[in-house]
């Protein structure tokens, strides 16, 4: 028997121990010592494993701490700028809704000045029509008076047979001067007496004009030359005093009409520069109305972007700390379960009481990671002789000239109308000269304001889309900033996956070693006794001794049979079997643990990815923004140019209109006036001159 057992133990040995473990020596090692060994190592394995997964959950920790605090300031920043984009919205808007109303304000405004110069254009046309007809029937009224005039003053030539012509004549001129007397304002500047000869003459023109032969004795010694009535002179004097008021009339209307419409041009180009200013303003309104609703849309989409960041930062967060916190709950279990597995190895290292072990690794740790005619004459020459020297005026001496060498007097006078109407043209083309130069410079003053205050403008938004486009710029870098640490934090992330995997695939395979190995140890401890047919008893080993029970003889109650040792083998076959157990438990908890790990691993994957995908539809939209912005100011830098060009312009023509309108200004404008006011004053005196001339000389041939 003896024989036998050395050589089952043996057996039992060389298996524990392996290929190398096949000399003397170590056969004599029994399978307990093996155990015990086995045991140390096992637990000397744990407590390394204990050791790396401590540095591996620290360095998961580190990482809870630092992206927990990384996220809670993203977020952070996240509700600050949704504030700030809200209240940016908020102005935008605002804006906007006073853009629409400055808008609607400044089309009313344009729509009523279109309309007002319209009114004013339609009512200066019906003063203009009416100033032409009243023209026109001034002329006919004093051209009639004229004809009517020249044909009493030469009526009383005897012409023998051409007295019937003159009577026809005669007639003319009443018929003519009828519609003269129809004139609502000929009681203005006849008298009611002189209007009733005139109504007699009208209507009796022969009671007037009377031939000689028809004369009676009492007419003839009254008339000795038989020409006209006692009263012809007196409507020669009435119809003179009309002609002079006509013309007065005439040239007082031309006055009014001159002024109202200098008027009418002065309030043409007031209008005009208003609807030029309403018009700019409304370019300028409509072009910041919309800027504010591309800032407004721009503003909206990054407050959507803002939001849907916010949103998966906060999903992150919370994941996060909730994966942080299983994992330091796992963290707390698996120390305690490491605690009480070391614990119970000791247990079993002292109820062993040595021995080797057969385990090389066993581990199961896992990481889980989240992630404008005589003396007449001569007095008539002296006033105009006096006007040419002082004007140097040729015409004028032309006129002085005739009137010293005994030209007509009525030829005289038309050469004075002519020259006084001359000098009104002269008058009206100098008015007209500085009308243009008044609303030259005032247009070239408004165009330079104008054109200034565009540039200004210009220069101003400039500086502010470049700023626009660095805050861009800012923001951009820093999206970049954040889609490297999403980046680095999906790395970190898959990093730390991949080493759970490894140790996982690991542990499993040292616990499927550890438990074949097992499974060697238990078939050989128990090889012997089942080959014997001897009853292998599983028995717990007892720890307790009797102090007063004797001690028993190494083979007790056997006599001479001998049954091995199957009590003792029957307690390491147990440990070995639960320790199988807990390997084989170990392994399917492994690969649930792994399938949670890898679930949360995608899912914070997922997350992190939905973030990087944000950021980057952010930065791709504000780099974007950043071109478009970009694009604008190289059209408003080309449109700011070309103001300056036109600004350089309008200096220009300011220095022309100095050159060309500088006489309208210095004095030289009413020196002229004034002294052409002299001179058709000397005129009009020199006229009258005459003109008394002509009648006194008239009186002399009566």
């Amino acid at each position: 028997m003896s024989v036998m057992k050395c050589a089952a133990l043996a057996m039992v040995c060389t298996m524990l121990a392996g290929p190398s473990s096949v000399h003397g020596a170590r056969l004599s090692t029994s399978p307990l010592t093996r155990v015990v060994s086995l045991l140390m190592d096992l637990k000397s394995k744990v407590e390394l494993d204990g050791q790396a997964e401590q540095q591996s959950y620290d360095k998961f920790a580190c990482w809870c701490e630092k992206t927990m605090e990384r996220k809670a300031t993203d977020i952070n920043n996240g509700k600050a700028r949704w504030g700030v984009l809200e209240t940016r919205i908020g102005e935008t808007m605002a804006a906007i809704a006073t853009h629409k109303a400055e808008i609607a304000q400044l089309k009313t405004d344009i729509s009523t000045n279109k309309e007002e110069q319209n009114e004013a254009t339609t009512m200066r046309n019906k003063e203009n029509s009416a100033f032409e007809i009243e023209k026109i029937e001034n002329e006919q009224c004093t051209g009639a008076l004229e004809a009517a005039i020249g044909a009493l003053t030469g009526a009383g030539a005897k012409k023998g047979f051409l007295q019937v012509d003159k009577e026809v004549e005669m007639l003319s001129v009443a018929a003519g001067l009828r519609n003269v007397m129809q004139r609502p304002s000929l009681t203005d500047s006849v008298s009611q007496e002189d209007l009733e000869v005139l109504n007699r003459f009208v209507t009796h023109p022969d009671h007037f004009f009377t031939s000689q032969t028809a004369m009676s004795a009492v007419q003839v010694s009254q008339n000795p030359f038989g020409d006209y009535a006692p009263q012809s002179t007196q409507i020669q004097g009435i119809l003179k005093g009309m002609y002079d008021a006509f013309t007065a009339d005439i040239e007082k209307d031309n006055a009014e009409e001159s002024d109202k419409q200098k008027g009418f041009e002065e309030l043409m180009a007031t209008k005009v520069l208003e609807l030029g200013t309403l018009t700019g303003d409304l370019g300028t309104h409509e072009t910041l109305h919309a800027t504010a609703e591309k800032q407004l849309s721009d503003d909206t989409t990054e407050l959507d972007d803002t939001k849907a960041q916010l949103k998966a930062d906060e999903v992150f967060f919370e994941d996060t700390k909730e994966n942080c916190k299983v994992k330091a709950n796992e963290w707390a279990t698996r120390t305690r379960l490491r605690t009480e597995e070391l614990a119970g190895m000791a247990e079993g290292i002292k109820i062993l009481s040595g021995g080797e072990s057969t385990f090389a690794e066993a581990h199961t740790t896992f990481l889980q990671v989240g992630s404008s005619s005589g003396k007449y004459r001569m007095e008539a020459f002296k006033r105009l002789k006096t006007l040419a020297t002082r004007f140097k005026s040729l015409s004028l001496a032309r006129i002085a000239a005739t009137v010293k060498t005994g030209g007509h007097f009525d030829k005289v006078i038309t050469m004075i109308d002519d020259m006084i109407a001359l000098l009104r043209n002269e008058e009206q083309d100098d008015i007209a000269h500085r009308d243009r130069c008044q609303a030259g410079e005032s247009q070239n003053e408004a165009n330079m304001a104008d054109l200034a205050s565009d540039i200004a403008k210009a220069e101003a938004k400039l500086t502010k889309m470049g700023n626009t486009i660095g805050t861009l710029g800012a923001e951009v870098g820093q999206l970049e900033i954040d889609m490297n640490n999403t980046q680095t934090d999906m790395g970190t992330l898959l990093s730390l996956r991949n080493t759970d995997v490894s140790e996982y695939r690991r542990a499993v395979k040292v616990d499927a070693e550890s438990v074949a190995l097992i499974e060697q140890a238990i078939e050989a401890l128990t090889k012997f006794y089942t080959k014997n047919g001897i009853n292998f008893a599983q028995k717990a080993p007892e720890y307790t001794v009797d102090a007063d029970k004797a001690p028993e003889t190494s083979w007790g109650d056997e006599g001479g049979s001998y049954g091995g040792r199957s009590s003792e083998s029957g307690g390491i076959t147990a440990i070995l079997s639960m320790i199988k157990e807990d390997l084989e438990k170990d392994m399917k908890t492994a690969a649930a643990d792994d399938a949670e790990a890898e679930a949360l691993y995608e899912k914070n994957r997922g997350a992190l990815q939905n973030s990087y995908d944000t950021q980057k539809r952010s930065k791709i939209q504000k780099e974007k923004e950043a071109a478009e912005l970009g694009e604008e100011v190289n059209d408003l830098t080309i449109n700011r140019n070309g103001l300056n060009t036109d600004h350089g312009t309008e200096v220009g023509m300011q220095g022309t209109l100095g050159s060309d309108c500088a006489w309208t200004t210095d004095g030289t404008f009413e020196s002229r006036r004034t002294k052409r006011k002299a001179e058709m004053d000397g005129l009009v005196e020199a006229k009258n001159t005459l003109a008394g001339s002509d009648a006194g000389e008239d009186m002399l041939d009566d």
